[in-house]
């Protein structure tokens, strides 16, 4: 079966905001469909005309800044190095496991569970997730999605499992010094908490910057101010924690809308 990842559209269309589904989807069950929450999937790719690439997003809290850099939401802490409750067989859709804190239904649907300790200290598995019931910080079962089984068995006494939401869920403005997660894009509207939008990565792009930019050489962020790029630092120690997210076209003055070729997507 092919799914429609990649969508071709109008230039018009990435300006476009969209509520939440209404009514909200119901608790995800063994062996259902992903409880899909937004009017597409998160991280559905739409390319234009000429090339340039965005994906299908949905705002964190606050309200999102056009030409702002931004990055994935922070990993929920507590929902990682989780223990199973009933050991996991191969083939198992529905895991049971212990929970780290009350979390709201299908909040990680889209997402991923990964075993990062496995009965045979084996990792390297991810599966998607298609939702779940209400969490209450103990005894909660998630459900895999379609075409998604487990491929190892995992043990309530060693094995952990990691819930981690999809990235391109709650996105928000890139702080201005440390990352908490992935760059994922640039904001081009400006929708307020969990709406959904398209942000670009990839293509010519207007990017808040931050330091006056040298044409052809790699943008990067953070950039000692929130949701800006800048050059990249010739101080190693510095360059470590940047990130490149693509090219700048020409020189520009600084704190304005830089002209940069996003390479956040292939």
């Amino acid at each position: 079966m092919a799914y429609p990842t990649v969508l071709y559209g109008p230039d018009s269309e990435v300006f476009n905001t969209y509520s939440k589904v209404s009514p909200a989807p119901s608790a995800a069950i063994a062996g259902g469909p992903i409880k899909f929450r937004h009017r597409h999937a998160l991280g559905k790719q739409l390319v234009l005309e000429d090339g340039r690439k965005f994906r299908f997003a949905a705002s964190g809290s606050g309200t999102l800044v056009v030409g702002n850099v931004l990055s994935a939401g922070v990993a929920t802490a507590s929902q990682q190095s989780l223990a199973p409750q009933t050991a996991v067989v191969v083939g198992d859709r529905s895991l049971i496991i212990t929970t780290g804190a009350a979390s709201a239904i299908n909040v990680f649907a889209e997402g991923y569970l990964i075993p990062t300790i496995t009965t045979a200290n084996v990792t390297g598995h991810c599966y998607r997730i298609a939702g779940h019931a209400l969490m209450t910080s103990g005894t909660d079962t998630v459900h895999l999605a379609p075409g998604n089984a487990a491929l190892e068995a995992l043990s309530t006494g060693t094995s952990k499992i990691d819930l981690i939401d999809n990235p391109y869920f709650r996105v928000v403005q890139l702080p201005a010094t440390t990352a908490a997660s992935m760059i994922v894009g640039v904001a081009v509207s400006g929708p307020t908490t969990l709406l959904a939008c398209w942000i670009q990565t990839r293509g010519v792009a207007a990017v808040l910057g931050i330091t006056a930019t040298i044409a052809g050489t790699r943008a990067v962020a953070p950039s000692s101010t929130a949701g800006a790029v800048g050059p990249e630092t010739a101080s190693a120690g510095t360059s470590d924690i940047e990130s490149d997210i693509g090219r700048s076209m020409h020189a520009h003055a600084a704190t304005q809308g830089q002209p940069t070729f996003l390479t956040l997507d292939g």
